[in-house]
């Protein structure tokens, strides 16, 4: 055999199987991440009364935005319902305990927030776990907080960038969640236009997300 076709079937054999590499590369980085998520709608609601139809309905669909967005970096939602959850103030929102459930995002739905974790009227707020901190007890839940009254399509995805980038793990300074919107915000641009998110994916290592295997 000629020597020169022996070198460029070599180097052929060679692009192929770096290409095979990098395509089996590519699929085991886009590997689906399942996150659970509980979702609570506010009882406490419009005077107890509970969210309307049309509000749960709007919540659907910011649902459906973050599926079809998260989607591109390989990231799914297994989502689960608290029925009765409702929140709180005693000078500060909170949640029941008795409503959360560990090893889930526990995302409250209600018609608007207060000022307390919405000063800037975003609609959305997101935390982690925290140390007992003076008379504060200690939190290991993970949390959202959406107000449907100021929220808008994009806010949802926004919150569970959070969590999926593991802001939520850190200390919460004002410059810190600066940078976090900032960079949060131009990801997720990103990530609509098609491109998936390697950051997103942080998630897999938290305690409310895991791999699932792709049938073979």
């Amino acid at each position: 055999m000629d020597d020169r076709l022996g070198v460029a079937f070599g180097r052929r054999e060679f692009f192929t199987s770096s290409l095979a590499g990098i395509a089996l590369n590519a699929a085991e980085a886009l590997r689906p991440i399942v996150v659970s998520v509980n979702v609570m709608f506010d009882r406490g609601a419009h005077s107890n009364k509970g969210l309307t139809e049309s509000e749960i309905a709007l919540f659907n669909a910011y649902q459906e935005r973050a599926r079809r967005e998260y989607a591109t970096s390989g990231i799914h939602f297994e989502l689960h319902m608290t029925d009765g959850a409702y929140l709180r103030q005693q000078g500060y929102t909170e949640i029941p305990d008795k409503f959360l459930l560990p090893k889930m995002i526990n995302v409250m739905v209600t018609a608007s927030l207060g000022y307390d974790i919405d000063r800037d009227r975003t609609g959305g707020c997101s935390a982690g776990p925290r140390p007992r901190h003076g008379n504060f007890p200690g939190d290991p839940f993970y949390k959202t907080f959406l107000g449907l009254k100021d929220a808008n399509g994009a806010t949802f995805p926004h919150e569970y960038a959070h969590h999926f980038c593991l802001d939520t793990r850190r200390a919460r300074t004002w410059t810190g969640n600066f940078w976090a919107d900032v960079r949060n915000n131009y990801w997720l641009g990103r990530q609509r236009n098609g491109t998936p998110i390697p950051a997103f994916r942080a998630c897999a290592t938290s305690e409310w997300a895991r791999f699932e295997d792709i049938p073979r």
